[in-house]
């Protein structure tokens, strides 16, 4: 059985909802991390098991972005308390150690760990523009460019496609670090 599973999953694996409630007391050994997303183990949640949890609740679609999937792809970044998530534009679900952003314009995936994880230029986009903070966006394009995910043509490209909404210290940063 995987360390993070749905309850329905768990239903359908012959397991009775009194069963899993039972499971999931104090006194039990597993924990519910999400409503609706069961960890199987007695142990702490790791960030990996937080971040298959997250996908599991934000819907078969859904991908890792930001710095989660930077750093899982090889980037050397600070990891937030929240997980950033996109999920299709219907997705309403909600808690407070995720953001969720919806988006109509699904990224390229990388697969790693059995993770959905936003291609590197499109998570460095989805980070950076949340920063406020003209270093920190320097920092975060420079890990990324540094760490050879992807090239500052790639995230020019990305900045060419996206939303323009919150990128006007990405753009100064692009143009900044990597002039043409």
């Amino acid at each position: 059985m995987p360390h993070i599973a749905t309850t329905a999953e768990l239903r359908e694996s012959g397991i009775s909802p009194r069963e899993i409630l039972r499971h999931c007391t104090p006194a039990g050994s597993w924990q519910q991390l999400l409503p609706g997303v069961v960890l199987t183990k007695p142990s702490p949640p790791t960030r990996l098991d937080r971040l298959r949890a997250v996908l599991s609740f934000a819907g078969p679609s859904s991908v890792i972005t930001g710095a989660d999937a930077l750093v899982r792809q090889g980037a050397a970044l600070p990891l937030p308390r929240h997980i950033h998530v996109l999920a299709g534009m219907n997705a309403r679900r909600a808690h407070p150690w995720i953001l969720l952003e919806r988006t109509s314009r699904p990224p390229d995936v990388v697969e790693r760990h059995g993770l959905r994880l936003a291609g590197p230029a499109r998570a460095a986009l989805d980070m950076a523009r949340r920063e406020l903070n003209p270093r920190a966006v320097m920092e975060i394009l420079d890990a990324v460019v540094g760490a050879r995910l992807c090239s500052p043509a790639d995230l020019a490209e990305e900045l060419r496609v996206s939303s323009r909404r919150g990128t006007a210290l990405v753009r100064q940063a692009l143009c900044h670090l990597y002039p043409t």
